[in-house]
């Protein structure tokens, strides 16, 4: 008798028999489709356009599998992937498997990824189930290839597209070897990846004035022909700019804003402020004078709403938390918003309601923001959008029922007025994952120990039960920063490190043993708070964690050792629940079979 499966590619449990009966949670389709949307005016990079789709057409062999497209932020190095990309995909067919799309914000130092994070999230779109994905790096890289190579050898060939990679060490893991699957990598740098490289520079004049002619155009209608009608105003601008699409984009916003400006006025404001930016190189001159310009056209709000976005750490930034940000109402957050993407200054993400920076805009916006910190509430503004973070995500994990393990509780009010459904709040948590650790480290960079811990604490029972360990081990060593950092740290914080400590046992003796020694440092440092701080049955409940393990580890002694103190405080307070767990943990120490 045989049964068997066959016709797909699985990369997690499947049951077979001759009747059977499963009852299973919504299934989560692999995100084989997150590619941002390429932009409708584009031009100027036929050739490269050409050499790129040769290095994807199938049965290519002449060409390495990967290709780095390299040069100076603002190029359009992106759009250029994004453009290849879509063509390759939607119109030419040559990856039924779809694509991959993540950025590795190489040079944002707040937002770098790490190739372990990003393999993490690249595996789970895949539809790798998360226990099943491996701590180590090298684990996840092997999985990563192994899983392209199945699905390419299935006939789902997969393109891979790299953004933003700041040095080889970043995106070497991420590279497929089966000789199949393509990758698409962007960097300002020349990674030494064994890779063909195309590097990229300015657009030549015709292109540049093109590209302004088509922004133009598709912001104010095929009547305004400004551009077409100045060829000597739009050959300053276009020079102006320095080929570089980025600023092209940006003079073009200034244009639409003013139906009626002249190219020649802009041309010379460009001129103006280039000559006050001496310290600086040509390209960056011609993105810094852009950048000035459509920020001085700015009203006061727009101003403030784009000098605030900076103050957000993760990679994007919902409308909602925005208006936290700026304290105002989310429609006129909304319209601010827009306003933003109007200039260029910012843009939309890949769903509505969110939002993101060019990384080189960025570092401009937090400039301005830190001349600005006093009226604008810089301050303040952080602490609302912390603020917002901590309680949205409380009441999110409450309705998601995601537990507060081991006696965590929150008084969370209202958590179903703000999420229907518990798939509402799972969505949200998913969603803004990257922002809410991102958070807790800005808060300890900001030296906000009590908030770092808070959010840690709501935060952490998610990580938890989604798998997402590396984000959960960043948690932890923020808070063990904090600790570290402080004379006299606060019982609050050492409870929360107790809490990830049991978190990262639990995960490290059943999953991932790497979890193990950081689970024991900041168990150890919760332990030495509450001696300091003579709370002596958190102290004993922390023991009794530590032996847990020290077991695990196959320091049996030493685990005998810390249970035994345990179980003397808590003889001492005559605490009987302490006592039956203590009782119940040495019983597995001695059959070893925890």
């Amino acid at each position: 008798m045989r049964n068997d499966i066959s016709g797909g590619v699985f990369f997690g449990a499947v049951v077979q028999g001759e009747t059977v009966t499963v009852h299973l949670p919504p299934a989560t389709a692999p995100a084989l489709s997150g590619l941002p949307p390429a932009s409708a005016v584009f031009t100027g990079r036929e050739r490269e356009i050409g050499e790129l789709l040769a290095g994807l057409r199938p049965g290519e062999s002449r060409v390495p599998s990967a290709t780095l497209v390299t040069g100076l932020g603002g190029l359009g190095k992106t759009e250029l992937a994004v453009q290849v990309a879509t063509r390759a995909v939607r119109e030419e067919g040559w990856f039924p498997g779809g694509v991959l799309f993540v950025d590795l914000f190489g040079y944002d130092p707040e937002r770098r990824v790490s190739p372990e994070h990003a393999l993490d999230g690249l595996l789970r779109s895949l539809g790798v189930a998360p226990e099943q994905i491996p701590q180590d790096l090298q684990g996840r890289s092997r999985l990563f290839r192994s899983a392209l190579a199945a699905l390419a050898s299935a006939g789902r060939r997969i393109l891979v597209v790299v953004d933003n990679a700041g040095d080889a060490g970043q995106a070497t893991p991420l590279l497929p070897t089966d000789g199949t699957t393509a990758t698409l990598l962007t960097s300002r740098d020349t990674l030494d990846l064994g890779a063909r490289v195309i590097e990229l520079g300015g657009l030549d004049e015709s292109a540049a004035i093109r590209m302004l002619d088509g922004v133009v155009q598709e912001a104010r209608g095929p009547g305004d022909t400004r551009v077409r009608d100045s060829p000597a105003g739009a050959a300053a601008v276009a020079r102006a700019c320095a080929g570089l699409p980025l600023a092209l984009r940006i003079a073009a916003a200034l244009l639409a804003d003013h139906p009626r400006r002249p190219l020649t006025s802009l041309a010379d404001a460009l001129t103006a402020q280039h000559s006050r930016l001496r310290r600086l190189r040509r390209q960056e001159r011609a993105v810094r004078g852009a950048f000035d310009l459509s920020y001085e056209r700015l009203d006061a709000d727009q101003a403030r709403m784009f000098r605030l976005l900076s103050v957000n750490a993760g990679p994007d930034v919902s409308t909602e938390a925005a208006a936290r940000l700026a304290d105002c109402d989310a429609y006129d957050a909304e319209e601010l918003l827009q306003d933003l993407a109007r200039a260029h200054l910012i843009e939309a993400g890949t769903v509505w309601g969110r939002w993101r920076m060019h990384d080189l805009v960025r570092l401009y916006a937090e400039e301005r923001g830190e001349h600005h910190a006093a009226d604008d509430e810089r301050a303040g503004a952080r602490k609302r959008l912390r603020t917002y973070y901590f309680g949205t995500c409380a009441k999110a994990v409450s309705r998601a029922k995601f537990s507060f393990r081991n006696g965590r509780r929150l008084a969370v009010v209202n958590a179903g007025a703000r999420f229907p459904a518990w798939v509402d709040a799972k969505h949200w948590l998913d969603t803004e994952r990257s922002n809410l650790v991102a958070e807790t480290t800005s808060a300890r960079l900001h030296g906000h120990a009590n908030a770092c811990a808070a959010l840690a604490f709501v935060v952490g029972p998610y990580l938890t039960h989604r798998f997402h360990f590396d984000d959960l081990v960043t948690l932890a060593q923020n808070v063990l920063d904090v600790a570290n950092g402080s004379d006299d740290p606060a019982p609050g914080v050492a409870r929360v490190l107790a809490h990830l400590g049991r978190d990262l046992e639990h995960h490290g003796s059943h999953e991932v043993r790497a979890l193990l020694p950081v689970a024991l440092a900041v168990q150890h440092k919760a332990l030495d708070v509450f001696r300091d701080h003579g709370d002596r049955r958190r102290e004993a409940w922390t023991l009794a964690d530590v032996s847990r393990t020290l077991h695990v580890l196959r320091r049996f002694d030493e685990a005998e050792e810390a249970l035994d103190r345990a179980e003397a405080l808590y003889r001492e307070l005559d605490h009987e629940s302490g006592l039956a767990e203590v009782h119940w943990v040495r019983s597995c120490l001695h059959s070893r079979t925890y």
